[in-house]
């Protein structure tokens, strides 16, 4: 199962903030990953100026930065998470209304890989209910990836907007697709 870096890396800014000052080698050893990537997230949020990286001699450390984000900064963006988690759930309500005759059965992503690669072409019912597999799947993982986020930054909520419209894009696709063979 691949890794979720939003958590992820909400994991390394919870532990530097949970030990005030990290070293790196000891943050990467801490959440189990390689070295090198825990050094990519450190200068990412540096940029982003959730933490900041200090040397003591050549020895990195993480240390958290002072972040000042008023109130109402925080308040806005947690009604447009609000609003993005609503979307989400319109398209999964609106989803669900779709019936789709199907000869396959798909309970997981494996299924729709073996689909895709024994029915490729015209679109059909089968090729129908995996877009909608897919679609449901995504949206719920981007749902479960929002319950789990503990500190809601702006880049991190334009990130999540920008995934909520693709799949509404893709949602379109998908009607558009169901329409055409009815």
């Amino acid at each position: 199962m691949p890794i979720n870096i939003a958590t992820a890396i909400d994991s390394l800014v919870e532990l530097v903030k949970s030990r005030k000052k990290i070293e790196l080698e000891e943050a990467a050893k801490s959440l189990a990953l390689p070295i090198n990537i825990i050094n990519e997230w450190a200068n990412f949020l540096e940029e982003e100026g959730v933490i900041k990286i200090t040397y003591k001699f050549t020895t990195p450390y993480l240390e958290i930065k002072e972040q000042v984000q008023s109130k109402e900064d925080q308040e806005q963006l947690k009604r447009r998470l609000d609003l993005s988690v609503r979307r989400l759930q319109l398209m999964l309500s609106r989803l669900a209304k779709f019936k789709i005759q199907h000869k396959y059965e798909i309970n997981d992503l494996g299924d729709v890989k073996l689909l895709l690669k024994n029915k490729p072409g015209k679109i059909s019912g089968d090729i129908l209910y995996a877009e909608k597999f897919i679609l449901e799947y995504n949206i719920n993982e981007i749902l479960d990836t929002i319950k789990k986020i503990k500190l809601l930054t702006v880049d991190l909520m334009k990130f999540i907007e920008k995934k909520v419209s693709d799949l509404e894009d893709k949602k379109h696709i998908f009607e558009k697709n169901y329409y055409s063979i009815k």
